[in-house]
């Protein structure tokens, strides 16, 4: 009885998630540092920089999410790129969230994933160091991001966010020219804050009869 019970539940959940999967795609805008002894969000030497990137949601239901995109850094000073940032999420909003109900426009969210950054200065440190591994280099650019944001509903279209992302690094740094060394001074954690703009593609809960007939006679 359990197991049918289970399967009951399972198929109901996949058909509440078929009929409300939606996707949309947008840019995120604010800054980036590499933080200095801690997690905590103290830039080191080389400051604050600009971050731009874009992204994809593919939306399961009101609460689950998946992200992918790809976030650039540019240095305060002269704008240069500094760093790439590609990575994938899952999302989990705290408040159902959907453009389609009046009481479903804000949400808090948590996410995390995968990421795998690379900065550019590193890069070509390693690249010049005689007898680095640029192969055990290039696997340590993964990176492991936590998440925590909120997202409103502008309009049946468009949705404003803001975000703060930690990005857990586990990078050598090459800080003398013949071998890799644990620098103490970095802690390895990057940050991303900024606001999101997002644009609602399509949202195949087009027509929801249940709620369209609740709704109706309430009016």
């Amino acid at each position: 009885m359990k197991k049918v019970l289970l399967f009951i539940g399972f198929v109901s959940m996949a058909i509440g998630v078929k009929a409300q999967k939606s996707f949309d795609y947008g840019l995120f805008m604010g800054v980036t540092e590499q933080h200095k002894y801690t997690i905590l969000p103290v830039a080191n030497a080389n400051g604050i920089d600009y971050a731009l990137g874009g992204y994809y949601r593919f939306s399961m239901n009101p609460r689950y999410s998946w992200r992918a995109g790809i976030n650039g850094g540019f240095d305060h000073t002269n704008f240069k790129p500094n760093m790439v940032d590609a990575f994938g999420l899952f999302e989990f909003n705290f408040h159902p969230l959907s453009s389609k109900r009046e009481k479903q426009q804000f949400t808090s969210y948590i996410a995390t994933g995968l990421s795998y950054l690379v900065d550019f200065e590193l890069f070509k440190t390693v690249n010049q160091t005689p007898g680095a591994l640029m192969g055990k280099y290039m696997v340590k650019n993964i990176r492991i991001p936590f998440a925590v944001g909120a997202r409103y509903n502008i309009s049946s279209k468009w949705t404003a966010g803001v975000e703060w992302t930690l990005r857990k690094g586990y990078q050598l740094d090459y800080d003398i020219p013949d071998a890799p060394v644990h620098n103490f001074m970095l802690s390895n954690w990057r940050s991303h804050f900024g606001i999101t703009i997002g644009y609602l593609v399509s949202n195949y809960c087009k027509t929801c009869p249940f709620y369209e007939n609740e709704r109706n006679k309430h009016k």
